[in-house]
């Protein structure tokens, strides 16, 4: 039991003990961030969000569902049924004897993060460039490389390739600073013109369209957030040429939402970027 920090729910906690013996987390935290994780054999079996529990993932995405049986998980149950699925994969008891008796607190020492995760090292775009360079010298010299890989890949993901604005944003810096201004506010009203009709458009939608990112107005709202990062990165280049683009890739991050090859390309970017960025 943890009182914040969660470590227990990460990966590289749950893999390691698993090799003794079947184990399980349950976590979630004040604003309803949650997940109800099993793992064994040194891999996760099968994680879980409680409030959303319909899109398992892991080596055995269905590992859950026996031990599930009788619990409402969702919307309309508690965390105590994650409490008692733990407690029906490991046989502990949080009973009222374990609640009063004594416990020892130690302070935790996190451990350090996987260079990639279980979902990840076997990922075919590891064999091809440019991620085995990336991989042959992932530290802070990648990072303005990794940065300009992600944004290329949301470029292209809001189709915005061939738009003048998002040409010239990306074009080498090399254009005056009243040129550069006008440039940023040009990309500053395109995102604010796209958020209007991204806006528009979802008012008329259904609130139980699915999936989420093939909704109408999610091109426009995915535009939004793309000429909004460029506009960013237009203004960090003044007054004169950044050896590197600011940090974007968390705000990138809503604008691939998605299953096909672009978006799963950005999510192996940012992992080696987040990685680059430890070892900075």
């Amino acid at each position: 039991m943890e009182n914040n920090n969660f470590q227990g729910s990460r990966e590289e906690v749950l893999r390691p003990l698993s090799r003794l013996g079947r184990t399980a987390s349950a976590f979630w935290n004040v604003n309803a961030v949650s997940q109800l994780s099993l793992a064994e054999d040194g891999l996760i079996s099968a994680a879980l969000d409680m409030v959303v529990p319909d899109d398992p993932f892991g080596a055995r995405p269905g590992a859950w569902e026996p031990l599930l049986e009788g619990l409402t998980l969702g919307v309309g149950g508690s965390w105590g049924d994650g409490l008692a699925a733990v407690e029906r994969a490991t046989g502990a008891l949080f009973d009222e004897a374990w609640m009063q008796g004594p416990h020892r607190a130690v302070q935790i020492s996190p451990v350090p993060e996987y260079l990639l995760g279980q979902g990840l090292i076997d990922s075919p775009l590891l064999k091809r460039e440019p991620f085995v360079s990336y991989l042959a010298d992932l530290g802070p010299a990648v990072l303005a490389r990794l940065r300009v890989h992600a944004l290329q890949l949301a470029v292209e993901h809001a189709g915005l390739g061939q738009h003048p604005l998002a040409v010239a944003a990306v074009a080498p810096d090399d254009d005056s600073t009243g040129v550069r201004n006008r440039l940023q506010e040009e990309l500053t009203a395109a995102k604010d013109l796209a958020h209007s009709q991204a806006r528009e458009l979802r008012a008329g939608e259904a609130d139980d369209f699915t999936p989420e990112w093939e909704r109408p107005s999610a091109l426009a709202f995915r535009q939004a957030i793309v000429f909004g990062v460029l506009a960013q990165c237009v203004a960090a280049r003044r007054p004169a040429a950044a050896q590197c683009l600011p940090d974007i890739l968390s705000q990138l991050v809503t604008a691939m939402m998605g299953d096909d090859e672009r978006t799963q390309e950005f999510w192996m970017v940012q992992h080696l970027h987040d990685a680059a960025r430890r070892a900075a």
